[in-house]
């Protein structure tokens, strides 16, 4: 029988008076792997804080390996056999090797001598050995990209004997390019006894592997699936509240005129690289490398030289400096930074009309009032109560999203280029991104979006183009 490593029994939250948590309950076991999946705002986010230590619970228990954790008690993360915790924060020390981040804190000697440097580094080579991860222990770990901090993250609280991982919402495309190194990894920790809790908000190939899926909707337990009784569209189905939540299959609104054209690109990345998108389509990008897109978006942007030619709405463009971009009719959006892009000390009307307000201003000084009156109506799928009280400060990454878009909407752009675009977003978020889509193109907008997962693009895009090792080697209509 199966050891019960947590247990979660009626968490109750409220915040400003609205219940966040609602009776929630879930049990983890060793060696098991559960995908906890909920909207932004479902309480998801709560549930991690609250065993992270950030927050405590209104009402509910908690049991850590049998024993009842009290409200004023917390929970063993980051210690010996404890909880460790894997996400978009940084927890580790910068200056110090991966050896030394491994092992540092452990009480490990020899004759009570502490452990040499070296030493810690042959036991990291042998564990990486044992798991097939190709990382020097010897680096210093601020040196190490995010995919392989990452597996940092992971052989630390390997080490340290973990009894639970709790891993948020990390999937990226650095992440997502090997994620079946993750699994596989995951899974050699589950032999082990390890439970794995894996958040998210939207179905990913992880849910796929998991042994159970909780849905966690309006802070109350949605549907309990194990492992191959569900389908996406269940899923999706029980996160939206919706009996059908997806847009119906679009109808191609594209013309013959092409606005955008990439002529024999060539540099050290590119080698003679050519495509087009037409007025009024979509046209998607597979870059499961991320590395072409990451480089497309840097030539845009006037941070690579190129030979060859671009061409957006039949004038000539090259790029020198970002501001050039809008002025030639082109948009980019990048996934990666949604929240980046938000200016914290600035209003909802100021944040959406940044880019529009030298152009509409009176004698070129005044702002134009009927141009913030516009403004304050521009839907961003936000209450009354919070757009008059809105500020840049603690926004979230689906109002970022939404905000960013109708940034460039009124710009007007002839092409919009979308690197990796649902990175991280939810069910609704998506839809809400797929409805702007087809607004953008019913308007004669060209739009390009690259994503490192086919099925993103497949219902959104009228044609897909497939890319590897930087050459498109595929066009699917």
């Amino acid at each position: 029988m199966k050891k019960n490593i947590l247990s979660l029994v009626k968490l109750t939250k409220e915040k400003a008076g609205h219940r966040i948590l609602d009776q929630f309950y879930m049990d983890i076991f060793g060696g098991e792997m559960v995908n906890l999946i909920g909207l932004e705002g479902s309480g998801k986010e709560e549930i991690y804080s609250i065993l992270f230590g950030y927050e405590t619970a209104d009402s509910g228990e908690i049991y850590f390996l049998g024993e009842r954790i009290g409200r004023n008690r917390k929970l063993p993360v980051e210690r010996r056999e404890g909880i460790f915790f894997i996400g978009n924060h940084d927890l580790i020390i910068p200056n110090l090797t991966v050896a030394e981040n491994m092992y540092i804190v452990e009480h490990m000697s020899y004759l009570g001598l502490s452990v040499s440097a070296k030493k810690m580094e042959q036991q990291a080579q042998r564990l990486f050995e044992k798991m097939e991860i190709n990382i020097d222990p010897g680096r210093e770990a601020k040196n190490l990209p995010r995919y392989e901090y990452f597996l940092l993250r992971l052989m630390r609280a390997y080490v340290k004997r973990a009894k639970l991982i709790v891993i948020d919402d990390i999937l990226d495309d650095a992440i997502f390019e090997k994620i079946y190194q993750i699994i596989e990894i995951l899974n050699r920790f589950k032999e082990e006894g390890i439970a794995i809790l894996w958040l998210n908000g939207y179905p990913d190939t992880v849910t796929e592997e998991a042994d159970r899926v909780v849905v966690i909707r309006g802070g109350r337990n949605g549907e309990i699936c194990y492992k191959k009784e569900w389908t996406k569209e269940r899923l999706i189905r029980c996160l939206a509240g919706e009996r059908n939540p997806f847009i119906a299959p679009r109808t191609a609104k594209y013309k013959t005129k092409i606005v955008f054209e990439a002529n024999d690109i060539t540099n050290q990345y590119f080698t003679n690289t050519s495509f087009f998108c037409r007025e009024g389509e979509i046209l998607g990008i597979y870059d499961i490398q991320n590395k072409f897109s990451r480089e497309l978006r840097r030539l845009l942007l006037g941070r690579r030289s190129y030979r060859g030619e671009i061409i957006v709405g039949g004038k000539p463009y090259r790029a020198e400096k970002d501001y050039q971009l809008a002025e030639s009719g082109i948009g980019v959006i990048n996934g990666e930074n949604y929240l980046s892009m938000i200016f914290p000390d600035l209003s909802l009307q100021e944040n959406l009309g940044i880019s529009v307000y030298k152009k509409m201003a009176k004698y070129g000084l005044f702002i134009n009032r009927r141009m913030e009156k516009y403004l304050s109506h521009i839907d961003t799928g936000m209450s009354e109560e919070r757009r008059a009280g809105f500020y840049g400060r603690g926004v979230t990454r689906k109002e970022a999203m939404q905000i960013l878009y109708q940034r460039w909407s009124l710009t007007n752009p002839k092409v919009l280029f979308c690197f990796q675009p649902f990175l991280r977003l939810d069910v609704i978020s998506r839809k809400k991104m797929e409805e702007m889509y087809e607004e953008f193109v019913g308007r004669g907008m060209a739009i390009v979006i690259c994503s490192a997962d086919f099925t993103n693009l497949c219902d959104v895009c009228d044609r897909i183009l497939r890319v590897e090792n930087h050459r498109i080697v595929k066009e699917d209509q």
